[in-house]
């Protein structure tokens, strides 16, 4: 039955006289309807009802072997809960009794014989007319429905992910600090011994810093507590790093690697750890998902250019078994997985899709059960200023002549890293805990240079920042503020409010070398 058009309704007709079943057929079809169905027999309501799926019921009331109160009650063990069928009963009985017992059994309404035609088609139209509004507001309660379980999920997943992302941003700050330390060692060690053997075993320790500090990294992204690094990204490096480190375990799984990476694809301004975490993650799923599968098993990964869109697409595609309806619309849900307990925490295509957001890209799956799984990434290439690749790795800038500089950080280690490299470069560097022993050590000399963490006791570097500022305004320009923090709203509002140049722990000393050398040069001034 069609909102539009009460005639397309199927109405059922029950009577056991042949002459009342043709009058009624000739009333309804010179009404318009068409599609009808009728029985003599009432014994065949139910067969005939599960076949033709009737919108409407007239149910004659005496009829021999069921009376209409039998069937009515037979119909309403068939009918799903909540559903609407209306059911007209004809009887020639007038008795309040005979309306009372069909009414009582589930009749919608009651007629009876002999009846004006009139009245039939309209009491038939104004009951499905009332049908035709009860299952528009039934679709409107299941849409309203669905869209509560929707917005529920969401609301439980963002609080997931939001306490998630608390957890992990404590546990980056708590890694920073060593990170830098471990980090700033290795960078110091690097420069310092002239043994070829120490000098590989020191950048090897620096390799393994740097992938914890990726990692911290991505946890903070995943907490949506730090942007993206964007550096210039040249997408075949990224695939081939990518493949490369998980090169053996697609070799002796038996996984074929098939590269259709095209030339000459322009960079993009991104952050290649992120995207290398992306492609990382889709490879590592794609090698899961073909472990059990039959031979041959192939790993398809392509890079092209859409100039037109100005693109740049990514795909990952698999042989694998597949990823079914109901579970591929929830693959990019935080915390969903289909991995046994211990196998997978369900972050990974989460924050896959986070990552791309960031960037500005799209990330979708295309997947039928037996025709493997493809994954396609679609990134904005946008020309913008950014930093060279490798920056942080480059050699440490001249020394600047002689100044004097306060470290302030109250991870003495952190402090002393930073110091030791400032000294390398020539200057003299002091070291304080904590920003009220910095202002009492700006009291008894002058520094040229503060560099300053954020986050300390007794005094941290907001209200320090305030008073050495109040003390002597030319030290606005003379800080740089080295944060260990996650870059919280509140915090990113205090650093952009300073004006201060800043890095976030942990950082390159070649990074930390290269802004002061910049700083000093743009203010100048006398040294103690």
């Amino acid at each position: 039955m069609r909102d539009d058009d009460l005639t397309t309704a199927r109405i059922l007709i029950v009577d056991d006289q042949p002459s009342n079943v043709r009058l009624l057929e000739r009333v309804l079809v010179t009404a318009g309807y068409q599609d009808l169905m009728s029985t003599l027999d009432p014994r065949e309501v139910l067969e005939r009802y599960r076949t033709f799926q009737p919108d409407l019921i007239l149910l004659d009331l005496l009829m021999p072997y069921l009376d209409g109160v039998a069937v009515l009650e037979q119909l309403a063990t068939e009918l799903p809960a909540g559903a609407f069928v209306p059911v007209i009963v004809l009887t020639a009985d007038v008795t309040s009794d005979a309306r009372s017992r069909a009414l009582t059994a589930g009749a919608h309404d009651f007629l009876t014989k002999p009846f004006e035609q009139l009245e039939v088609v309209l009491r038939i139209r104004n009951l499905l007319n009332t049908r035709r509004l009860y299952l528009t507001l039934e679709r409107q309660n299941r849409s309203l429905d669905e869209t509560v379980r929707e917005r529920t999920e969401r609301l439980l997943q963002s609080e997931k992910v939001a306490t998630m992302g608390s957890l992990l941003a404590g546990v980056a700050h708590e890694l920073n600090n060593p990170l830098a330390v471990l980090s700033g060692q290795a960078q110091l060690l690097r420069e310092t011994v002239t043994e070829a053997a120490l000098i590989r075993r020191a950048g090897k320790i620096g390799d393994a810093a740097e992938r914890c500090v990726r990692i911290v990294r991505n946890f903070l992204a995943l907490a949506r507590q730090r942007p993206p690094e964007r550096t210039e990204v040249a997408i075949p490096q990224v695939v081939q790093s990518a493949v490369g480190l998980l090169a053996y375990e697609l070799r002796t799984e038996g996984i074929e690697v098939a590269l259709e990476v095209a030339a000459g694809l322009p960079a993009l301004s991104a952050d290649p750890h992120q995207l290398h975490q992306v492609l990382v993650n889709l490879i590592a799923n794609a090698q899961q998902a073909m472990r059990r599968s039959p031979q041959p098993r192939r790993l398809a990964i392509s890079a092209s250019h859409d100039a037109a869109r100005g693109l740049l697409c990514l795909t990952v595609a698999d042989t694998g078994p597949g990823i079914p309806a109901e579970i591929r619309a929830r693959v990019f849900e935080a915390f969903f997985t289909t991995k046994p307990p211990g196998e997978g925490t369900g972050l990974g295509l989460s924050l896959c899709r986070s990552i791309i957001e960031e960037h500005g890209g799209t990330i979708d799956v295309d997947s039928e059960p037996g025709r493997g799984t493809r994954f396609t990434i679609e990134l904005p290439v946008a020309v913008q200023p950014v930093a060279h690749a490798g920056a942080a790795s480059a050699a440490p800038p001249p020394p600047i002549g002689p100044k004097t500089m306060l470290v302030v950080d109250d991870e003495p280690e952190i402090a002393a890293v930073i110091a030791e490299a400032l000294e390398r470069d020539g200057h003299k560097a002091d070291v304080a805990t904590n920003g009220a022993l910095a202002l009492t050590m700006l009291g008894m000399r002058s520094y040229d240079l503060v560099l300053s963490d954020t986050k300390m006791p007794v005094m941290d570097g907001e209200a320090f920042f305030a008073e050495l500022v109040r003390r002597d305004p030319t030290f606005r320009r003379r800080v740089i503020f080295l944060t260990g923090d996650v870059l919280s709203r509140e915090k990113r509002e205090f650093l952009e409010g300073t004006g201060a140049p800043f890095l976030t722990k942990p950082c390159d000393l070649g990074d930390v070398r290269r802004l002061v050398q910049q700083v000093v040069a743009q203010n100048a001034g006398p040294s103690p």
